[in-house]
C-alpha cells in the first residue's frame, strides 16, 4: 500500500500511503524498539508526558484549544508491541487542506507534531513534575484496571506462564511498582535514548506533499546525532515440551480457563493467512467449532474464543467456565482440535470463515489507522502483502492446508482463575 518511502536519517524512514478516500490525513510517528523488561514501561509512560503538553502549548487545555483550530483534529499517544518489538509514539488525525477555508491544516499539523516530539515541555532540564506524577498515577490505574479485569488478567497470566522465559511474558504497561519508581530524570534520559537510538518508521495516509512533509522532519533529525540499536534476533518456541497447570483463587464468581498452544508458525515463515482461516474455523468467529459446538450445543462455556499470534508463534482458547466444568471443557476444546486436525470441515464452515476473513481483510481499507497498523505491522515482518492479496489466498485456500497447519499445534499451558467456594 506503500506509494513512497523516504530514507530522512539513519534508522528513520517515512512512509506514505497515498489515497483521497478520506477527507482527513492521518500522521504517525513510531519509535520502534526490543522489548526490554528494564525499558518498556518508561517508554509507555514517555509517550504518555510527549502528550500531555508541549513547550509551545504546555497544557492538555492549550494543545485542545490548538486542535480545535485545527478543525477539531485529534492527537493521540500510541502505544503497542507485536513479536520482540515494542511500538510507541504519537498519532495525529488533521482535515485535509482541500476542505479548509484557507488555513493550512497540514503544514500546522506537522508543526504541532514535530513540537510534540522534538520540544517537550521540561521544567529544570527535566520533564514536568506535576505531569509527571499525573501519568503515572493514570498509569497505575491502568495496570489496577487490567488486574481487576479477570478475563483480561486470566489472559496475561497463562502468556506470563507459557513465556516464562521469553520476551513475551514481559508488560510493556509494566508493573504498580516499576511505574512508582520512575523519576523524571528516568523519563528525560529514556527520552533521548529513544530519538538516538530506536528505529523510527513515519506514516503518512492521505494526500499530501510528501517531500515538503519529509523535509521538515529531516531538518529536526539533522540535529541529532543518531546511533540505531541492534535489535537480536529470537528463537521462536515452536513445539511444547510438556503441559504447565496452573490454578489460581480469587474472589470471582465466574471461572476463566486459558489455554496456551504453541503453533509452530508466525508471519515470517509464509502463508500466515492459513493460522487465521484455521482460527476462523476453530474458534475466532461465531459461526467456529468452538462457539457453535462447545459454548452452544454443549453449554460449557459463558464464552468461548480462541485467538493466534503473528510474531510469537502461539494461540490462546479462553472460556468463562464453572469451576465444576473444568475437565469437561478442555477435553471438548481438545477435541475439536483434533477434529480440525482430521479436516473434519464442513463447506459451510470453510465457506463462512472465508467469508469472515475475507471481509476482514478488505475492512482495513476502510480506515486510515487501520491501513497504517497494517503496513507497519508488516514492514516489521518483513511480509508486504496487501490486505487484497492476502484475500484472495484465503479464497484459494483449503481443507486440507488448514488441517496440516493445525497438525503443528500442540497444547503447552492451561491456567484456571476460580472462585474461593470452587470447591463447595
Amino acid at each position: 500500500m506503500i506509494t513512497k518511502s523516504i530514507q530522512i536519517a539513519n534508522g528513520v524512514k517515512i512512509n506514505y500511503i497515498q489515497t483521497d478516500k478520506f477527507k482527513t490525513n492521518t500522521f504517525s510517528f513510531n519509535f520502534i524498539t526490543q522489548i526490554r523488561k528494564d525499558s518498556a514501561y518508561l517508554n509507555t509512560l514517555l509517550v504518555r508526558l510527549l502528550t500531555h503538553g508541549s513547550a509551545s502549548y504546555p497544557s492538555q487545555m492549550a494543545l485542545e484549544k490548538k486542535l480545535q483550530y485545527l478543525y477539531a483534529g485529534t492527537v493521540a499517544k500510541k502505544t503497542s508491541s507485536i513479536g520482540k518489538y515494542q511500538i510507541f509514539g504519537v498519532l495525529a488525525d488533521m482535515l485535509n487542506d482541500r476542505y479548509t477555508e484557507k488555513t493550512p491544516v497540514t503544514d500546522e499539523a506537522i508543526d504541532l507534531l514535530c513540537d510534540i516530539i522534538f520540544n517537550p515541555l521540561l521544567e529544570n532540564g527535566a520533564f514536568s513534575a506535576q505531569y509527571t506524577e499525573d501519568e503515572k498515577s493514570e498509569l497505575i490505574d491502568i495496570i489496577n484496571a487490567e488486574i481487576n479485569n479477570t478475563a483480561r488478567y486470566s489472559q496475561n497470566r497463562c502468556i506470563e506462564i507459557m513465556c516464562e522465559n521469553e520476551i513475551f511474558s514481559i508488560k510493556t504497561i509494566g508493573t504498580v511498582e516499576q511505574v512508582n519508581s520512575v523519576k523524571q530524570q528516568m523519563l528525560y534520559d529514556a527520552y533521548f535514548k529513544a530519538l538516538r537510538e530506536c528505529r523510527i518508521e513515519i506514516y503518512v495516509v492521505g494526500n499530501v506533499d510528501i517531500d515538503k512533509i519529509a523535509s521538515k522532519f529531516k531538518s529536526f533529525f539533522d540535529k541529532i546525532e543518531r546511533k540505531p540499536e541492534i535489535i537480536d534476533d529470537i528463537d521462536i518456541v515452536r513445539c511444547a515440551a510438556e503441559v504447565k497447570n496452573e490454578e489460581e483463587i480469587q474472589d470471582v464468581s465466574q471461572g476463566k480457563l486459558v489455554m496456551g498452544f504453541r503453533t509452530g508458525k508466525t508471519i515470517e515463515d509464509g502463508d500466515f493467512h492459513i493460522a487465521q482461516l484455521f482460527n476462523e474455523v476453530f474458534g475466532g468467529s461465531p459461526s467456529s467449532k468452538l462457539f457453535v459446538n462447545v459454548r452452544e450445543k454443549k453449554s460449557l462455556c459463558y464464552t468461548c474464543r480462541s485467538f493466534v499470534t503473528q510474531k510469537e508463534g502461539f494461540m490462546c482458547v479462553t472460556a468463562g467456565i464453572e469451576a465444576s466444568n473444568k475437565q469437561v471443557a478442555i477435553d471438548a476444546i481438545l477435541e475439536q482440535l483434533e477434529n480440525v486436525k482430521n479436516a473434519q470441515i464442513s463447506d459451510t464452515e470453510l465457506d463462512s470463515a472465508k467469508k469472515s476473513l475475507k471481509n476482514g481483510y478488505m475492512n482495513i481499507y476502510d480506515s486510515s489507522f487501520s491501513m497504517e497498523a497494517w503496513t507497519l505491522n508488516r514492514e516489521l515482518s518483513n511480509n508486504y502483502d496487501t490486505p487484497t492479496t492476502e484475500a484472495k489466498k484465503v479464497l484459494e485456500a483449503t481443507k486440507e492446508q488448514i488441517a496440516e497447519f493445525a497438525k503443528g499445534i500442540t497444547l503447552d499451558t492451561i491456567y484456571f482463575l476460580k472462585g474461593e467456594d470452587a470447591n463447595g
